[in-house]
């Protein structure tokens, strides 16, 4: 049952050190902040249930840090495993899952196995993974317009056209910025309405619902033709999600997909100031956790047990290749280092060919997959920003050189 662990934040993370709402997620403090969010937002627990689901431990481990990589950062020279998850990558905890069986777990920059790190926008991941049942319950259909399911977009005419399946492959065609080095970006706006920080002088925190109702009313594109990342439209999911099932999110989280799990630890969601989860980033897990969740994509949408959770056929939507995703992908911003790569379902398709894919959040949380070797690594960060070329090529030589490694073994 679905437990209020915060009700009123007292925003404050190190009393000492001066950490708070307004400065959480600055590179020096982020390896506290990132496990300390229920200290800033409204929480709710979402409770396991049953047994735990046991992550089947490998004979031999997979010591990855003694491993020799190619360093991302200076061409041409090598660095040690844990030189690069350190130096490189800045992560906090890693979980490599090889044929079925766990060879690699780790922790550090102060982080420990019962910590809850937030996984940031790998958690539209998981929300997409309810949207997929709901799919699978008949509650939603893909083709219909978002705005039968979210009364409020209902003649507007900017999400006229606008499907459910448009918003979860991010080509909703609504104007919207989410250039994490723009102060002016539509994103920090609504970060601030959200409760990330504190409401800058004239403005309030509104909550994410009311943000998106005002804000996201220009269209951009037709939709369909051009991707344009936007975390509203993860919120939106949530939105559709509490609609059809007349139920919280935070409940539908907790009964369809983390009880499902075996979960070891509860998990928090945090809430905007209004109560709703805040489902485009803000949930909050174990890493092992976050690995029994990611191991359903990796799983054909089954559990550790056997047992289907999500529809395979969603698995399959995401990996299998898409022209018109590809196209669509590519349109607004060129992507130098994944140039085959699609956005489907809420997962980033980096390589579709090779079935490898990946949910994503900033600071350098992740869960990579590749269906082919059989193989998922799970990990949370603290990049010192959000994104940018450096994280990627260091998260990309951290995937594609472990995988060659084991396929070597």
């Amino acid at each position: 049952m679905v437990q209020v662990i915060t009700d009123i934040p007292n925003l404050i993370v190190n009393e000492t050190l001066g950490i708070g709402q307004s400065n959480w997620d600055e590179p020096e403090y982020l390896a506290l902040g990132q496990t300390q969010m229920h200290k800033l937002f409204k929480t709710l627990a979402i409770e396991p249930a049953g047994p735990i689901q046991i992550l089947p431990k490998a004979k031999q481990a997979f010591d990855l840090e003694t491993e020799i990589y190619s360093d991302p950062l200076i061409p041409g020279r090598s660095l040690s495993g844990e030189q690069l998850l350190n130096r490189r990558v800045f992560n906090d905890a890693l979980l490599v899952m090889h044929k079925g069986e766990l060879i690699h777990e780790s922790y550090r920059n102060g982080m420990r196995a019962e910590d809850r790190h937030v996984i940031h926008s790998c958690t539209k991941s998981l929300c997409a993974m309810l949207v997929a049942i709901a799919i699978e319950e008949k509650r939603l259909n893909p083709n219909k317009l978002i705005s039968e399911y979210v009364p409020e977009f209902q003649g507007r005419a900017e999400w006229q056209g606008v499907s459910l399946q448009h918003v979860l492959d991010m080509q909703a065609g609504i104007e919207y910025s989410e250039d994490y080095t723009d102060p002016d970006a539509h994103y920090w706006q609504y970060a601030r309405a959200a409760g990330y920080y504190p409401p800058l002088e004239g403005e309030q925190a509104i909550g994410a619902k009311a943000w998106i109702y005002q804000n996201l009313n220009t269209r951009e594109h037709a939709p369909g033709t051009h991707f344009v990342y936007n975390s509203c439209l993860a919120n939106v999911l949530g939105m559709a999600l509490e609609n059809v099932y007349k139920t919280g999110l935070a409940e539908l989280f907790e009964r369809k997909l983390f009880q499902e799990v075996g979960a070891e630890s509860a998990g928090y969601f945090n809430t905007d100031s209004q109560g709703f989860p805040i489902t485009e980033g803000q949930f909050n897990l174990c890493l092992r956790d976050f690995a029994r969740c990611a191991s359903l994509m990796l799983n054909n949408g089954m559990n550790l047990e056997g047992k289907q959770i999500v529809p395979p056929a969603f698995v399959s939507e995401v990996v299998n290749p898409d022209a018109a995703a590809k196209q669509a992908y590519q349109k607004v911003e060129i992507d130098v280092d994944f140039p085959r790569a699609q956005y489907r379902n809420q997962f980033w398709v980096f390589e579709p060919e090779k079935t490898q894919f990946a949910m994503l959040g900033i600071h350098g949380q992740f869960a990579w997959f590749d269906l082919t070797r059989n193989l998922m690594m799970v990990g949370n960060g603290s990049f010192p920003k959000q994104d940018g070329r450096l994280m990627m090529q260091a998260l990309k030589t951290l995937w594609e050189e472990t995988a060659n490694k084991l396929e070597a073994l």
